[in-house]
């Protein structure tokens, strides 16, 4: 008997295990996300209808698209957990890119709310310019690679039989095989809202989404190898070790560096060179979780830059829910294949406000970045200038199956897009007072109280495939600036390119006068494609100070198109009625080159009407003295409708840059005229003011005397040795600051060649007598220095007895004697 042994092969597949989608648990908040939405284009006829996709690669599992229109203008891209899609414009009515001609998307886009971690607004979702032979059913990896890179296959073996002990090995898929899986020829911009990071001990564990099983039996003991294919979730691994291919962009990093709540990069999902493994596994908090992998896939990210993906608050504390989105294409120069691609993230508000790159806070800032293209990442067809453009999402996966949270959906509400109407709006502001334009960029952007103005704004119809038409304009006017009807009771008027005026009525005005709703009669398009809107009024300000007007939005809301733009900022300045005095001023006496003197003038100022001065005002102060002017320029120091400075005129004079002398212009004992005007910030003037300052000498000490002093007769027979005055004489000292000595002397009577038998004495309090001689005699003094001035009347305290008096000592001739009395006042130097 012969016996035959059968050789076979068992494989066992054991199909795919991919956590499911319950859209119960979302709809709450898709809903709630869609009601809070801006307003948006019909986009249902000029997008392929969701298709399912044609993956590529045997083991490729993502073989679903959850993507899906609500209300006809939301696209939502991923509902519910583990969820992922992609929606793309339809070319056969020109909603692609054409290459050749500068091209604009602008889009709100929704990621969810803050629930304690970025997995419950995870993954996020990408804008994709694509190329892929699959045109609408092109899609990439779910999950971390946003539904447009590729999946990064990493497979873990076990082997166990009767008698074996059991092992694991691991395989990773080459960067060719994984860039396959990508959406291919193609450029993302990737909203990232999770970081996918092997470092981050709170980033996702690897997501197993298929296992199978292998055995044979052709050799005994029996043994069966047991397969899981995984996403390792950790394209956001930056390993700063590894340079960028030399082919890419400048600031491309492995790895991206992320917020809590993620960054935008662009990315380029079918390249190879994109995907690079790395070994930062081993020694992290994650090497359990990961194990038995040791290295995993990295992407490279270029323009990487933090930003906060989900709902907020702004620095007015407004919500920010849904983030406005702009991308532009700038085509090649002629002969080059070199275009570059730019978006703008968070640049304008829901109201139309715009906001300049790096404004705003946490989750409103500003964010532009740009890269250069080379449009052979394409790989166009010969003639071929087109690819489609499209979004791709993804949602992570439910972190444990009694976590009762929900993961946003991944949302996007579209304003322009290719196919229909490139448009954009502008604005500026008119004076006809001053015959001035305003625009945001203007040096000069004041405006006066009571001036007309008229607010321009124009619309413009750039290209497309489509009028731009129902238009909607909603205009939100600047504080301070009213509306002024015309006859017609029309509040402004619009002028299209054609010549045709439609007036805007007044009852297009809101009951707080503060908001104007209107809708255009006409389209706009390519014969007739300008609409220039005039609303006239005028501002007033009758605050007393000038007045920041911040810009204000206007949105023009087609079904084709929405543009928006905004007034620019300017300032309205106060138109004065009000006049301004100066209280009379003192006359001043000021001491010739006394040390350190000073000129204090103390000019006080009223407003009339009641008007108030603002600490911070400048107040110019003019001085003129003989053919020189002096000004100063102080703060009022005043919140009220009075103000008063001081000011030294010598130190003004001496800081003069003329550098005229202080004291030339204020001679000794000299009355001096100065002149003196205010002015104000506003130009208002005071009337001329003149006062005098009197200069005096520094020290003064001088003699007032009587010219003449006559004594009484005498004869023979007279026996009085005395001889009293016989008129009023007057002997009086001025002293300022000079102690003084006070002295007599006298030359010897005479009559002609005779003497007289005698001489003039001084008496004293004491009644002490003092022959007066040609030699000076102490008579009185003052150690006092007065200030101010003292005048000390000397002979109004002698009596008949004292003083000056004429002493015989005999018989004279009979005839007129007469001598000369010489008084001297002496300054006092005292010993220090």
């Amino acid at each position: 008997m012969r016996k035959y042994v059968l050789f076979f092969i068992l494989t066992i597949l054991i199909g795919l295990i991919y956590v499911s989608n319950d859209y119960s648990t979302s709809s709450a908040d898709t809903n709630s996300a869609i009601a809070s939405a801006p307003e948006g284009i019909d986009i249902d006829k000029y997008f392929y209808p969701v298709t399912q996709p044609s993956p590529y690669g045997e083991h490729n599992p993502f073989k679903t698209n959850s993507a899906s229109i609500k209300n006809n203008y939301i696209l939502d891209l991923a509902d519910g957990y583990s969820t992922y899609g992609a929606l793309w414009g339809r070319d056969d009515i020109k909603n692609y890119i054409d290459l050749r001609y500068p091209q604009t998307i602008s889009a709100w886009l929704y990621f969810g709310s803050d629930q304690g971690s970025d997995v419950f607004n995870g993954q996020g979702m990408a804008l994709v310019l694509q190329n892929d032979s699959r045109k609408q059913a092109a899609l990439g990896a779910g999950g971390q690679a946003l539904g447009v890179d590729g999946y990064d296959r990493s497979t873990k073996t076990q082997a166990n039989g009767s008698g074996l002990i059991d092992y694991y090995t691991t395989k990773f898929d080459d960067p060719t095989t994984i860039a396959k899986s990508a959406i291919q020829n193609s450029l993302a911009i990737e909203f990232d809202t999770q970081k996918n990071d092997v470092t981050n001990s709170q980033g996702d564990a690897p997501t197993a989404f298929q296992t199978y099983s292998t055995g044979s039996i052709w050799r005994y003991p029996f043994i069966v190898y047991q397969h899981a294919d995984y996403s390792l979730n950790a394209f956001d691994t930056v390993d700063t070790s590894i340079a960028a291919p030399s082919d890419f962009p400048d600031n491309t990093l492995l790895g991206a560096y992320s917020g809590q709540f993620g960054h935008i990069s662009f990315t380029f999902p079918s390249n190879p060179n994109s995907y690079h493994l790395t070994n930062l596994v081993t020694g992290t908090s994650n090497s359990d979780t990961y194990s038995p992998f040791t290295k995993t896939y990295s992407l490279f990210h270029t323009e990487n830059t933090t930003a906060s993906l989900i709902d907020g608050t702004d620095s007015h504390n407004q919500n920010v829910d849904w983030h406005h989105m702009t991308f532009t294409w700038t085509p090649p120069k002629a002969g080059s294949t070199i275009g570059k691609a730019t978006y703008y993230f968070n640049d304008k508000d829901k109201d139309g406000t715009l906001n300049p790159v790096n404004t705003g806070g946490q989750f409103n800032k500003s964010i532009s970045h740009s890269v250069d293209v080379n449009t052979d990442i394409f790989h166009l067809a010969s003639g071929q200038h087109t690819v489609l453009w499209g979004f791709t999402g993804a949602n992570s996966d439910k972190p444990s199956p009694k976590e009762t949270r929900i993961v946003a959906s991944k949302l996007v509400d579209f304003e322009s897009i290719p196919s229909l109407v490139e448009a954009h709006a502008t604005s500026s502001i008119f004076d006809q007072n001053l015959n001035k334009t305003i625009t945001e960029d203007s040096t000069d952007k004041t405006v006066l109280g009571g001036d007309k103005v008229a607010l321009n704004y124009q619309l413009n119809y750039d290209k497309g495939n489509a009028d731009w038409n129902n238009i909607k304009a909603h205009f939100n006017l600047p504080e301070h600036f009213k509306l002024t009807p015309d006859a017609q009771d029309n509040i402004g008027t619009i002028t299209y390119a054609n010549g045709m005026i439609e007036g805007i009525p007044a009852s297009s005005l809101a009951t707080d006068k503060t908001y104007i709703s209107y809708t255009l009669r006409s389209p706009l398009n390519t014969n007739d494609s300008t609409a220039k809107i005039t609303l006239n009024g005028t501002v007033n300000n009758t605050t007393g100070k000038d007045l920041d007007i911040i810009k204000q939005p206007a949105k023009f809301v087609g079904d084709t198109n929405i543009s928006s733009t905004e007034t620019p900022s300017f300032i309205i300045k106060y138109n004065p009625t009000w006049s301004m005095s100066l209280k009379p001023l003192t006359d001043k006496n000021l001491l010739f080159k006394q040390e350190n003197a000073t000129l204090d003038i103390n000019p006080e100022l009223t407003y009339s009407d009641k008007h108030d001065f603002y600490d911070s005002d400048k107040i110019k102060y003019t001085f003129k003295v003989g053919s020189h002017i002096f000004t100063k320029e102080l703060p009022s120091n005043s919140n009220s409708d009075t103000s008063e400075n001081t000011i030294d005129l010598r130190e003004l004079i001496d800081n003069d840059a003329s550098k005229v002398d202080f004291w030339s212009l204020f001679p000794s004992q000299t009355d001096v005229p100065v002149t003196v005007f205010v002015t104000d910030k506003d130009n208002i003037s005071t009337s001329p003011q003149t006062f005098t300052v009197h200069v005096l000498q520094n020290k003064i000490l001088q003699i007032r005397t009587s010219k003449n002093i006559e004594f009484s007769d005498t004869n023979i027979f007279d026996t009085n040795k005395i001889l009293h005055r016989k008129t009023n004489f007057i002997l009086e000292i001025t002293s300022f600051r000079e102690p003084w000595s006070l002295s007599v002397s006298t030359t010897p009577l005479k009559n002609g060649e005779e003497f007289f038998n005698g001489s003039p004495v001084f008496i004293d309090q004491q009644n002490s007598i003092h022959p007066l001689t040609d030699a000076p005699t102490f008579v009185t003094d003052d150690q006092t220095s007065h200030d101010p001035i003292k005048v000390d009347d000397i002979s109004q305290k002698w009596n008949n007895n004292s003083g000056i008096l004429l002493k015989q000592s005999g018989n004279s001739k009979m005839g007129k004697y007469t001598g000369t009395l010489t008084w001297t006042a002496s300054d006092i130097v005292k010993n220090s």
